[in-house]
């Protein structure tokens, strides 16, 4: 456990690590200036650990928002679960190959592999913030009375992945910081790897959707019409908060 602590130290506090090697000038051909980032078994196992934390906790909405008793919802959870590393994993595979390209294009082929370690690194980062956000999304869970209850929580659940993102970004940035120091073209790959992990997340989480699961529906592991556009139905979402439509 005490391992674990310092693992989760270690991928939100890089910066400590990443200042380490400009204290010292003894033989700095042998120092690893990308040694802050995470290994690909600990970004698995975090993922894997913590993800479910959130998924259960967003897949319980019914029980908490007293529709459903709770051996009723426990399904659900699982299913929610499951899918949030599915999300985390999925996306990540789909937008890797387009930053390999990117990568040659711009001429740094060669620092792919430091790239991918950074991108990680962050993933880490995110799913820790995403399970310490799950105090927030059971207290508006208990405490939502609109009169859009699930709407808003479908909301509130975008909500905090995208604090949850935005924060990981910080992280990103972090890791990135000697790439961009070698080349400031890494500064670009960065900004284009945040553009496309938002667009596949946003599409791949609603393909994997139901997260919350409808009080008014049958609990499923995806809906049937999950392959449709992620963008058109958010707006038709916001407007349906905002308007009651």
């Amino acid at each position: 456990m005490v391992r674990g602590f310092h693992t989760v130290d270690h991928v939100l506090q890089p910066t400590r690590n990443l200042d380490q090697p400009r204290q010292t000038h003894v033989q700095p051909q042998t120092q690893n200036p990308f040694s802050t980032h995470v290994r690909l078994r600990t970004v698995a196992l975090l993922v894997i650990v913590l993800g479910p934390i959130y998924g259960a906790v967003m897949g319980s909405y019914a029980w908490l928002d007293g529709h459903r008793e709770f051996h009723q919802q426990i399904l659900q959870m699982i299913y929610s679960a499951m899918k949030v590393p599915m999300l985390l994993g999925i996306t990540v595979t789909v937008s890797m190959p387009s930053i390999f390209v990117i990568n040659s294009l711009f001429g740094l082929r060669d620092d792919f592999r430091a790239s991918l370690s950074a991108i990680i690194s962050a993933q880490a980062g995110l799913t820790i913030i995403l399970a310490s956000l799950s105090p927030l999304t059971v207290l508006f869970y208990v405490s939502n009375t609109a009169t859009q209850a699930y709407s808003m929580a479908i909301l509130f659940n975008a909500l905090m992945f995208g604090v949850a993102a935005v924060t990981a970004q910080i992280l990103l940035a972090i890791h990135f910081r000697p790439l961009i120091q070698k080349n400031a073209r890494h500064r670009w790959i960065m900004r284009i790897w945040i553009f496309v992990y938002a667009f596949v997340g946003i599409q791949a989480g609603y393909v994997l959707r139901p997260f919350i699961g409808s009080p008014n529906a049958p609990t499923d592991f995806l809906r049937r019409e999950s392959f449709q556009n992620a963008y058109v139905k958010v707006w038709e979402l916001v407007q349906q908060v905002m308007f009651g439509n």
